[in-house]
């Protein structure tokens, strides 16, 4: 619903342009009223992703879109018109005659007319053309353009898009021929003013023209047709046929033209695109959706041959309400309003004591607030527990500091006092002992004091404390020997600084 309001009003802003889209089964080919065109190449299962991106892309959101069908999914028969027949029923008229031709069930069709040339008809009565084609195909294509945000305004035909390019390529009006090449067929239109006289479907494919071994029967059967629409053009339409048959293809390294002139009576030319204001060749695959991007009659009137198989049926219906329907319609309309207006002045009420409640609460907490800060600003601070504050803060700064020393300590004891000691004792030999041990962590100065039975035990202890990887590179520098008074022992004191005293 969101989306097709804001479409709808983009469309009545009078600022989106017209978009022309042909959907064939290798690609979208789209055209602009300003005169942009372009092809994108998709298969079926990627078209609505495709035409979703070109919608956001060129902002064609909301315009006014006209579908083009190719020419192999719609049918065209020549059919005699009923007499008696108003214009508005003669599209019905005429659908259930095509029960003959349709190879599905006229009720699956969706059909419109238009005028066959009076001077072509050669006494076989007044002929309408009439366009047929599957229901479900052209509703397929809807929802196509629909789900992707574009507004559908009409449905139009292959070679009535093609028949708007031959004004500017037959200014005298005398008639002319046009062949546009695609790569599973090709289409041939023979036009005389603005009105179609002939249509022809050409089966040769662009593999046939491109492949060495086939070309040539295939330049002869593309010829062979022509040549035969052009003969059918004269003898059963009573029509001059054009000199010259103007050739549109996708691949222009071939010189199809060259190639076709020998078989054919006219000559067969390349499009010439400047007097359609081109400086280069239009991509031929989107040539039917630029056709139908050119307007018909230079006084703003509409072609007399013109189709559009969007038709009612197909359109959205809206039903007409009965006066009573209305009626009806109306006064539950109103009731509801006056029951909707009754609910909301009862929540209004209610909200209103509710925000009053509320309110007197407020006032209530404000005082509160007011009457506690009073409180604690007549609160005076007592001196002595500012002063007891004051030593327990001070008792904590000592206690830190002393926390920090003992963290110094530890950080700069790397290796402890383990290793040294151990190496002490395992090196202590019969008839020596230890008395006092000196270990400095912070320097790693050590001293040592002891007795010994001999003087030579202590020069042999030392020497093997220098073995002990703890005492590696450690150098007694103070080295002192005493006899007791009763010259049983021998006490000695050694340390690793020359002025230390060793241990005390």
């Amino acid at each position: 619903m969101a989306q097709s309001f804001i479409t709808k009003i983009l469309r009545r802003s009078g600022n989106r342009q017209r978009v022309y889209l042909e959907v064939r089964p290798d690609g979208i080919a789209w055209a602009e009223s300003g005169g942009a065109a372009g092809f994108s190449d998709c298969s079926p299962a990627k078209r609505e992703s495709v035409l979703g991106t070109l919608c956001n892309e060129r902002s064609w959101v909301g315009a006014d879109t006209t579908l083009i069908l190719p020419l192999e999914q719609y049918q065209v028969f020549q059919l005699e018109r009923p007499e008696g027949i108003d214009e508005s029923e003669l599209g019905d008229a005429l659908k259930w005659k095509l029960k003959d031709f349709l190879d599905f069930n006229p009720s699956d069709a969706v059909s419109d007319v238009f005028p066959f040339p009076e001077d072509a008809s050669r006494g076989r009565g007044n002929l309408e053309n009439v366009v047929a084609a599957r229901k479900s195909l052209v509703s397929e294509l809807m929802a196509l353009v629909e789900d992707c945000g574009l507004t559908l305004a009409s449905i139009d035909i292959a070679e009535l898009a093609l028949r708007n390019l031959v004004p500017r390529i037959d200014p005298d009006r005398r008639g002319a021929a046009l062949v546009h090449m695609r790569e599973r067929f090709g289409q041939m239109i023979v036009c005389k003013d603005e009105t179609l006289y002939l249509s022809r479907r050409l089966d040769v494919t662009s593999d046939d023209l491109r492949d060495a071994s086939s070309q040539e029967n295939a330049v002869q059967s593309l010829a062979l047709e022509m040549q035969r629409s052009l003969d059918y053009y004269e003898s059963q339409l009573g029509q001059v046929p054009p000199t010259v048959i103007r050739l549109v293809a996708r691949d222009n390294v071939l010189p199809l033209s060259s190639m076709l002139a020998s078989y054919v009576a006219g000559s067969v030319e390349t499009l010439d695109w400047a007097p359609f204001g081109l400086d280069e060749p239009l991509d031929s695959r989107c040539l039917v959706a630029w056709g139908a991007s050119l307007t018909l009659g230079g006084k703003g009137d509409e072609p007399i041959q013109q189709v559009n198989l969007y038709t009612d049926e197909l359109r959205p219906r809206r039903e007409k309400l009965q006066a009573g329907m209305a009626l009806s319609v109306l006064v539950l309309a109103l009731v509801v309003v006056v029951v909707a207006a009754g609910v909301v002045r009862y929540q209004e009420s209610r909200l209103e004591a509710e925000a009053m409640a509320l309110q007197q609460q407020n006032e209530q907490l404000q005082r509160s607030v007011e009457q506690l800060t009073s409180d604690v600003e007549a609160l005076q601070p007592d001196p002595e527990v500012e002063a007891a504050l004051e030593r327990v803060t001070a008792t904590l700064a000592r206690r830190q500091r002393l926390l920090e020393r003992v963290e110094n300590l530890i950080a700069t004891e790397t290796t402890g006092f383990s290793s040294p000691l151990s190496a002490l004792a395992r090196q202590v030999p019969d008839g020596l002992w230890l008395t006092h041990i000196r270990l400095d962590a912070s320097n790693g100065a050590i001293g040592l004091a002891g007795k010994a039975q001999s003087g030579r035990l202590v020069p042999v202890y030392l020497e093997q404390l220098g073995d002990e990887p703890a005492f590696t590179g450690k150098t007694f520098g103070s080295f002192r020997l005493d006899r007791e008074e009763d010259g049983r022992w021998i006490e000695f004191r050694v340390a690793t600084d020359a002025d230390g005293e060793g241990a005390r």
